[in-house]
């Protein structure tokens, strides 16, 4: 009898530990991702290049103007594919495989249109003691595409964001390609932390570290190397309850890797929420950690 109670009782721990592993890994599961369609909505308005360059030169004398910049359309696809690259829990597919090949529920399929890219001048004149005319002249610029992300098996629309980059260039060595080159590097950036925010990478914490006090300093979470987990990443804690079946989360804190030390371990450095973090800790509270970069 004491044999068969030993049996099972390896039989469900292994079975806790399968489950808890297969749950660890499916929290963090990559996706492929797939830009299909890019249009751009203003090509009914299209300038040369020269046609564009010399009316943003007429708003450095008149003042302001604005003008749609189409020649940096392939610029922008660029950057949207940068974008797409750069996210936690996304493999960017570019070509090697064929859509049919990703057909897998929650893989997605990204369509863009660019709605806006404009570049404006505005200019002060002033004179100098000595009565000579100056001229100072600062540009801005946006670079806006609406995506549309569709689940690669059901073709569900999950999402239309719109993203959008800003640039400025002074009058020193300020130019309208400066600033929209900067518009588009940080429309960039900015179709990345929207899918980071979609898709974040999720943690526990598993034990406390380094204590000062009443506050918590160092805690070491269950991310490592093999999801993904970096030095310098940082991820809000939130205190987890249950209310009439539905899950609320509320922010407690936030934390920075400071040394991955492991395939599924990485230790944090505390940056707010010290305190409260230490007292839920204490009293066993289950906080999670969820990346918001």
């Amino acid at each position: 009898m004491k044999k068969i109670l030993l049996t099972l009782a390896a039989v469900i721990c292994c079975t806790i530990c399968v489950s808890a592993q297969e749950t660890q890994e499916a929290r963090n599961k990559t996706f492929n991702i797939t830009l299909g369609d890019i249009e751009y909505a203003h090509h009914n308005d299209e300038l040369s290049a020269g046609d564009a360059i010399g009316k943003i030169l007429t708003g450095a004398v008149t003042g302001k103007t604005s003008v749609e910049a189409t020649k940096y359309e392939e610029d922008v696809k660029s950057a949207i594919i940068k974008g797409l690259s750069g996210a936690h829990r996304f493999r960017y597919n570019d070509g090697l495989l064929r859509l049919n090949d990703v057909l897998e529920e929650g893989n997605l399929v990204v369509n863009a249109l660019i709605t806006n890219i404009t570049s404006e001048s505005s200019s002060r004149t002033w004179k100098d003691k000595d009565d000579k005319t100056h001229v100072e002249t600062s540009y801005t610029a946006n670079a806006q595409v609406t995506l549309t992300l569709r689940d690669a098996k059901t073709k569900e629309i999950l999402a239309n964001p719109k993203v959008n980059g800003r640039g400025m260039s002074n009058s020193m060595v300020g130019t309208s390609e400066k600033a929209i080159q900067e518009a588009i590097a940080q429309l960039s950036g900015q179709v990345t932390n929207w899918l980071n925010k979609y898709r974040p990478l999720k943690a526990n914490i598993i034990e406390a570290g380094a204590v000062k006090k009443d506050k918590q300093k160092q805690v070491y979470i269950d991310l490592g190397s093999s999801e993904g987990a970096y030095e310098g990443l940082h991820m809000g804690v939130y205190q987890v309850k249950t209310i009439r079946g539905k899950e609320a989360r509320s922010e407690v804190g936030k934390l920075k890797i400071e040394a991955v030390e492991g395939d599924e371990i990485s230790r944090c450095k505390v940056q707010s929420g010290a305190k409260e973090i230490k007292t839920l800790l204490e009293a066993g509270e289950n906080l999670v950690v969820i990346s918001i970069d």
